[in-house]
């Protein structure tokens, strides 16, 4: 399997290790990364050049603040060559100005950069800045002999070229990589940006992914890998956050904290609701939310949804608050095989569960501390009692939990016919799968899309939320 390059995908070639000629074609409009993908590609590189034909390198290097600490500190000559023909000079030591006129005049150069270096590797940006005044048989004669000579010299070469359409070298080159830009627009009438980086083709590598979710948060792409449902290979307890304020909850995740406003608002009704494939992917938000409840000695009431019962959930849970939480909850699911004080079934009439949660909530105050959170599958809910009497049942809950300042969070899945509660909710947020990521998107507040990156090395579930910009 390939292995991941920092924040690329595994499908580029790894050019400080690749012993072999290769050609790698960059393009997309304006603005998708062009620049910045193949800056990571080859900054970190001391054979590696960046012939810069549109911008003046001072300026890349004040856009992409990274820079500096990537490129590699024990170079030998500039990693930036200025062809944008500038009269400004450059007192940079990894800037050097390059002179010509014609385009035989920049082959040669090129041929004869690094010449004495073995395997190098130079990027040209942009590639369509110093064809504009060519023909396409020039183009394609230029194009053809520069692939070739760095092919027999064992070299790398990286064209960036403006535009999406198939152009002469997508023939030529090993390798295709085309990032663009897009909007979706939600069933709320939201719309939102997303980017995405495609491998159209790449010679001799495996093309685990098509298509990628990027982002340039921070001013450098980074892509996400398809989601993978799965817990730490060792499990641990988890470790506790605080509360933002006297006026919140922690939602168990620092970055979930910080979008939503410093977590819940005590006497709040947060919804989720759930895309279709995601499936249990959502305990990737529903795990560091409970335990961090459990672990600051607090009272839950849950009612599990759909698939979904206390036996499958209980080992890691264990795990994750050191096994003393089931007296600090009251469960209810469809089914219950063994009945404790703590396990209960589901009654045949909401109006009784509305009462047992009633009864469970006196009940658990008295042990623990404030607030109570209140866990809700509506899946199993609406299928169970129907959608007339689950409305009526949301809004004296919810009506009860502003008065008495306890959390409600329900899960719910996107096909279902309940909505009588999205109006009403104080946050409601959509997770979804884009290109097999997993990411989050506000519709109250409304935010952008973030893609949801699980952080399983602590030895319990955690997240990063990563915007997509």
């Amino acid at each position: 399997m390939l292995k991941r390059r920092g924040n690329l995908p595994s499908e580029f070639p790894d050019f400080g290790e690749l012993d072999k000629g290769y050609s790698l074609l960059i393009k997309g409009l304006p603005g998708t990364g062009k620049s910045s993908l193949a800056l990571q590609l080859t900054a970190s590189l001391p054979n590696s050049f960046f012939i810069s034909t549109r911008i003046n390198p001072e300026i890349i290097m004040d856009d992409f603040s990274w820079l500096k600490k990537e490129i590699h500190p024990t170079r030998e000559f500039p990693f930036f060559i200025d062809a944008t023909r500038s009269e400004t000079s450059s007192l940079n030591k990894n800037v050097t100005p390059l002179e010509f006129e014609t385009m035989p005049e920049f082959v040669q150069f090129l041929f004869n950069l690094g010449k004495e270096i073995p395997n190098k590797v130079i990027a040209i940006d942009s590639w369509s800045a110093l064809t504009v005044n060519l023909s396409e048989s020039q183009i394609s004669h230029w194009e053809s002999a520069i692939v070739q000579r760095f092919l027999s010299t064992n070299s790398k070469i990286i064209f960036v070229i403006e535009g999406t359409n198939p152009a002469s070298l997508d023939w030529i080159v090993d390798g295709i990589s085309l990032l663009r830009k897009r909007t979706i627009t939600s069933p709320y009438g939201i719309t939102r940006r997303i980017r995405e980086l495609n491998f159209e083709k790449m010679r001799g590598r495996e093309i685990q992914n098509e298509t990628y979710l990027a982002t340039l948060a921070k001013g450098q792409l980074r892509t996400f890998y398809p989601f993978k449902y799965r817990f730490p290979a060792i499990m641990v307890k988890s470790h506790t956050l605080g509360d933002p304020d006297e006026h919140h909850i922690s939602t168990g995740s620092t970055d979930f904290d910080e979008l939503i406003g410093n977590g819940f608002r005590k006497g709040s009704w947060n919804l989720f609701e759930v895309a279709t494939p995601v499936g249990d992917a959502l305990d990737i938000f529903l795990f560091p939310l409970i335990t961090n409840h459990l672990n600051q000695k607090r009272s839950m009431i849950s009612v599990f949804r759909e698939g979904v019962t206390f036996d499958s959930k209980k080992p890691y849970l264990d795990v994750f608050t050191g096994g003393n939480w089931i007296e600090q909850t009251a469960n209810f699911e469809r089914y219950v095989p063994e009945k404790t004080s703590n396990r209960f079934e589901l009654p045949e009439k909401i109006d009784q569960l509305l009462d047992l949660i009633e009864t469970s909530s006196q009940s658990l105050s008295k042990k623990k501390e404030f607030p109570l959170l209140i866990n809700l599958g509506l899946d199993v809910l609406e299928n169970k009692y129907g959608i007339p009497a689950l409305n009526e049942f949301i809004a004296i809950l919810v009506s009860k939990a502003i008065l008495e300042g306890d959390i409600i969070v329900g899960w719910l899945k996107e096909k279902q016919e309940f909505r009588g509660g999205t109006t009403a909710a104080t946050s409601h947020w959509k997770i979804n799968l884009i290109n097999r990521a997993l990411v989050l998107e506000g519709i109250i507040p409304a935010t952008e899309y973030y893609a949801i990156e699980p952080v399983l090395l602590k030895g319990y579930i955690d997240f990063k939320l990563i915007p997509i910009l």
